[in-house]
């Protein structure tokens, strides 16, 4: 046996060659996908917008001039003021500074919508992988329920949450993952039905391998790349529909600082106060907008088909 063949627990020699080769074709994949995402400048551009959201979301109690912007207190002698320096998006009629309600804002946006993609993910993904890695009654049965969720609206489901357990920010998360998830079984379920033709997966259903492991360690993790696309797409549409049932009362309450709670509170002051709606919508905009042109470049960059070189 060469030395250059030897493990290391065969006489201190080094690494498989082909194993030190998949290491280097892994870099090698890496930094190509990087330089896919990045080499688009609108890409680069959002990856530091949304880098900037997430650092304010994560030091707006340190960074936020008003502390108490998130609380009930009120500060009546400096109501609606208009932007300046000691108040850069204003007051809302509270007294309350807009700017760093706006930074509190982006942290119940970016977790609210994690927790509710992650969510719908978790329910999702595993089913899809088991309707198409079994197929047969079980694919048909999970599909049936993929079809009566499809059938509710997510803002049906947030009014049903809404009128059964109250209006909370919670209940809305849970509405749009139960209207989310069965998107993500349907991916993962056509992407199953592929995979599982392939010979190693037949090999391994061959030799006796538990199903479940076949699906879970076989299956499951060829359908990442489509998933994470899928979920950077659906980040932008869960940020609006969250801000959308705040706004109509279903979601996040008084005095929580969510955006599409501060547009809804601000409807009757527009006219005077401009600002009182502008910065939370300018907020949800550019995130969206953001979230959407990341989007686009993960699935340039994870999906070889949609490549241009």
């Amino acid at each position: 046996m060469s030395e250059s063949t030897l493990r290391p627990g065969d006489g201190g020699g080094p690494l498989l060659p082909a194993r030190t080769g998949s290491w280097q074709a892994r870099w090698n994949e890496w930094t190509t996908q990087f330089r896919i995402l990045t080499r688009n400048k609108l890409n680069v551009v959002a990856l530091v917008i949304i880098g900037l959201f997430i650092l304010s979301a994560l030091l707006a109690p340190w960074v936020a001039p008003d502390k108490d912007a998130i609380a009930g207190k009120s500060n009546l002698e400096e109501k609606l003021e208009a932007p300046s320096w000691d108040h850069l998006f204003g007051t809302d009629e509270y007294g309350r500074d807009i700017f760093s309600r706006v930074l509190y804002g982006a942290r119940i946006s970016l977790w609210a919508s994690a927790a509710a993609v992650a969510l719908a993910i978790g329910i999702g993904v595993p089913l899809g992988a088991i309707a198409g890695g079994f197929g047969g009654w079980i694919d048909a049965v999970i599909m049936r329920i993929v079809d009566i969720f499809l059938s509710f609206p997510w803002f049906l489901l947030g009014i049903l949450f809404a009128t059964v357990f109250g209006p909370s920010l919670q209940n809305a998360i849970i509405a749009i993952a139960l209207s989310w998830w069965p998107g993500y079984s349907r991916i993962v379920r056509s992407m199953a039905i592929s995979i599982r033709e392939r010979q190693y997966v037949k090999a391994a259903r061959a030799i006796g391998t538990n199903p479940f492991s076949i699906i879970f360690r076989h299956v499951l993790p060829g359908t990442l790349g489509p998933t994470i696309i899928q979920a950077s797409l659906d980040f932008a549409s869960v940020v609006l529909a969250l801000a959308a049932l705040s706004f109509l009362g279903l979601g996040a309450q008084p005095p929580t600082p969510e955006w599409g709670l501060m547009i809804n509170t601000s409807r009757e002051f527009f006219l005077n106060s401009w600002w009182y709606m502008v910065f939370p919508g300018a907020a949800i905009l550019i995130m969206v907008l953001c979230f959407n042109i990341l989007g686009d470049g993960l699935r340039e960059m994870l999906d070889p088909k949609s490549r241009t070189f």
